[in-house]
């Protein structure tokens, strides 16, 4: 059985999604990522929330695992290219780790700006 044709849009997309897959299997910061975006969609699914809120979420929560895969190969990329130890190629990778820092905080206020007052109500019959 042959794959899909070198170049093509579904090579494009299997190419993406493998790398999807490794960034999930093989780097421990997804694992970081996964029980909180796991909980913010129970909560948001619990919350019924309103569409335009699930979509500010689901923006967020891509945003962060975007910001993640970027790290990710920045950080393959710098291990084959230039394995030893560099104080500049260090700070890029720390630049690189920054941006999902920044990342995730948005969207850790994003998720208390659309969560918390549906959740408040809810609890407190509000």
């Amino acid at each position: 059985m042959m794959g899909p044709k070198p170049g093509s849009w579904a090579a494009k997309f299997r190419c993406a999604t493998l790398g999807v897959w490794f960034a999930f299997g093989g780097q421990s910061s997804f694992w970081v990522h996964l029980p909180i975006t796991a909980a913010v969609i129970a909560i948001a699914a619990w919350l019924n929330l309103e569409p335009i809120q699930w979509a500010v979420l689901i923006l967020a929560i891509g945003g962060v695992l975007t910001a993640e895969l970027l790290n990710s190969s920045i950080e393959l990329l710098v291990s084959v290219l230039h394995p030893q130890h560099h104080p500049r190629i260090g700070q890029a990778l720390d630049v690189a780790a920054g941006a999902v820092l920044v990342m995730s905080l948005a969207a850790a206020v994003v998720g208390l700006i659309v969560l918390l007052p549906p959740l408040y109500g809810r609890l407190f019959g509000v």
